[in-house]
């Protein structure tokens, strides 16, 4: 299956967020941690989450990525949320990528990213967002097969 979706325009965003170095097994225990914290400031945000993986486009490392967790906000907080920080995504020109399934599989998904940039003779232009449009739903026999994360790569010709 080619995860290719289409070139299209993505929005500016301000969102909510935590940074730092994880694993692909600890993004669900950050994003619980940035909701926690989100609803004790009592703060509007609106789904899904996104998340942003810092550095160059490539195969996630699965023990190891700089990451953000962000949830998009309806309006500006007004108020400081101690360990958080407020985020301003600016909106760019993106190549969509769908991921179906667990996100430790995300590995590979990554590297039909990698062939099809190369093979459009495209360049990233930024940082790549994964927007988490299904997660597992526990309490509903939901499981991580039906996950679904969309890649957003920002994009330019190839020079």
């Amino acid at each position: 299956m080619n995860p290719f979706q289409e070139i299209k325009a993505v929005s500016p965003v301000q969102a909510i967020g935590m940074r730092g170095d994880m694993s692909l097994w600890d993004v669900d225990t950050a994003f619980g941690r940035l909701y926690d914290k989100a609803l004790a400031g009592r703060l509007m945000f609106r789904q899904p989450a996104i998340g942003v993986r810092h550095g160059e486009v490539r195969i996630p490392d699965a023990f190891r990525s700089e990451y953000h967790v962000l949830f998009p906000l309806n309006a500006s907080p007004g108020v400081e949320i101690p360990g958080t920080e407020i985020v301003d995504l600016p909106g760019a020109e993106v190549a969509s990528f769908v991921h179906r399934g667990p996100y430790e599989w995300i590995q590979c998904t990554y590297e039909m990213v990698l062939d099809w940039l190369r093979e459009n003779r495209y360049e990233a232009a930024g940082e790549v967002r994964e927007v988490f449009f299904v997660a597992p739903e526990p309490h509903s026999g939901g499981t991580q097969d039906d996950m679904l994360t969309e890649i957003q790569v920002p994009i330019r010709p190839a020079a």
